[in-house]
């Protein structure tokens, strides 16, 4: 049954600094009993995870095929929505990337962050690492927070979280993300549901 949700784009500055990409999406954990606490499993049913990565790995080698080194591109999919960050080195470069993979099959829409500049540093897309290795524990550890069923990624020490969540849980993802030092800016492109799909999803009565 196809989600009813509405797009939510909300960005929201924060703290200091530093650069670059990652992308985090938590592995699928069939619901359950972890800590006494129910574990929420990926809102996608398995078909539409299946095309996600399937559109993740065809961009990944379309883009590395057709501009090799002049572009570091990080491909995040969710649902089918298709977010772009990292570096091309002109915004001719950033905008032809954008244009081929939405004419991708499968592809319903293309969120494209890319920046005109050289390309980052692995220091820079370290540190991108380790932020998000630092969200992450902080959802999981949140019953609030759906972490199963949302990416995480990060570029440039900004946030960017997808994901199929209600109204309150991208409120608190986001609040969660915006205290960790370090931390840039937090955008959600969340599709948002309701509480009963919520119910429904995670298959609660």
């Amino acid at each position: 049954m196809q989600l009813k949700a509405r797009r939510v784009f909300l960005t929201g500055a924060v703290a200091l600094a530093s650069s670059t990409l990652l992308q985090g999406c938590f592995p699928v954990v069939a619901g359950g009993m972890a800590g006494g606490a129910l574990v929420i499993a990926d809102r996608r049913n398995p078909g539409t995870q299946a095309i996600d990565r399937g559109i993740q790995l065809e961009a990944e080698s379309l883009i590395i095929k057709t501009y090799g080194d002049n572009v570091h591109v990080n491909v995040s999919v969710f649902n089918r929505r298709v977010l772009l960050t990292g570096e091309a080195r002109t915004d001719q470069l950033k905008n032809d990337v954008a244009r081929r993979v939405q004419a991708m099959k499968n592809v319903t829409e293309v969120i494209n962050e890319l920046v005109a500049a050289p390309n980052s540093t692995l220091t820079a897309r370290a540190n991108d690492t380790f932020l998000t290795t630092r969200i992450k524990a902080l959802y999981v550890a949140d019953q609030a927070v759906p972490s199963n069923s949302m990416k995480i990624v990060t570029e440039a020490s900004k946030v960017y979280l997808m994901g199929i969540v209600t109204d309150a849980e991208a409120n608190k993802a986001v609040d969660i993300a915006r205290q960790v030092p370090g931390v840039k800016q937090v955008t959600k492109l969340f599709d948002i549901i309701s509480e009963a799909d919520k119910r429904r999803l995670d298959g609660q009565k």
